[in-house]
């Protein structure tokens, strides 16, 4: 009993920190080139403790799957269960790759003190510690050719959503740090950024919503989207549509936001920035807020079957 109600939470934290760890990495590296204040960015500190979490709860989560699925007491556990499941099966083998990748990680935030040899490491590290997450789950059901592409057409939808997450979480706490010192940060630099990022994040939410209906076609079929929707399974996925249909909302009343404040820019009209921007940080933070929820949804769906 107690590994079933801590698998999904743990779940959730596995999956939580390793969309937000690549999301930070991979966005910092590639975004946010016309802002100053990187520089003075605090976010590494967190972002050692969150490495150090992920790779914890990474070997919590294996023993806490191998128990479940022995249906023995984590703490019953013998070498030769954990042998065999590690070294023998193709999840083993994905959590050998994925202990090995977030070590990678953690040691180049650790070592690297940040810069930009240090982040592309890093984001390359838990790119690849994400992919490895579907060689479980739902996209490790499927066999054959169908089944890889099953997998890395899961891992594109997962480093799409972690690139999304990571622009979300970068811009609202940009948003709210130009609110607490705008003395320091150029309100107009911040808005100009998030308008250059629109047109990749369309592309970024075009992708994840493609990847995520061809992962439902392989696991259910779309044609049985009715007699799914009558399962358990069926009724989260629903809520979980209903939540990504949230986040796509806000974010396009974000990108109409910004683009009437440019436009109102460019005819040099008076505007108030900070009134933008405060508009801007709520929307941010209600995206942000879907988003951890449809995480919690991922990590119960991961646990249910979508046939019951």
């Amino acid at each position: 009993v107690v590994e079933n109600t801590v698998e999904p939470i743990l779940r959730f934290a596995h999956y939580a920190l390793l969309l937000g760890m690549f999301g930070w990495s991979a966005f910092r590296l590639l975004g946010l080139k016309s802002l100053d204040w990187r520089k003075t960015d605090r976010s590494p500190g967190l972002a050692i403790l969150a490495a150090l979490a992920a790779l914890s709860i990474s070997v919590a989560l294996m023993l806490i799957s191998i128990a479940a699925m022995m249906a023995t007491p984590v703490f019953n556990l013998e070498r030769s269960m954990l042998e065999a499941m590690i070294f023998g099966t193709d999840m083993g083998y994905a959590f050998i790759v994925r202990t090995g990748l977030l070590t990678a990680g953690l040691a180049a935030i650790l070592t690297l003190q940040n810069g930009r040899t240090a982040m592309a490491i890093a984001a390359g590290c838990y790119a690849g510690a994400l992919v490895t997450l579907s060689w479980s789950g739902h996209a490790a059901t499927t066999e054959g050719g169908l089944g890889v592409f099953h997998r890395l057409n899961n891992g594109a939808h997962l480093l799409a959503a972690g690139l999304w997450l990571g622009a979300i979480g970068w811009f609202l706490g940009l948003t709210v740090r130009s609110h607490r010192a705008r003395a320091q940060f150029r309100e107009q630099a911040l808005l100009e950024e998030m308008h250059r990022f629109a047109p990749f994040g369309t592309t970024l939410v075009a992708l994840v919503g493609l990847s995520g209906m061809i992962n439902s076609h392989l696991i259910f079929g779309l044609p049985n989207v009715m007699t799914a929707l009558e399962t358990p399974y069926g009724a989260l996925l629903a809520v979980k549509v209903a939540l990504v249909g949230a986040m796509l909302l806000c974010g396009a009343y974000n990108a109409r936001t910004n683009r009437v404040h440019h436009k109102s820019t460019e005819r040099r009209d008076t505007v108030n920035r900070a009134q933008a921007l405060a508009a801007l940080r709520r929307s941010l933070a209600g995206e942000f807020l879907f988003g951890i929820a449809v995480i919690g949804l991922v990590a119960v769906l991961g646990t249910m079957s979508p046939l019951m």
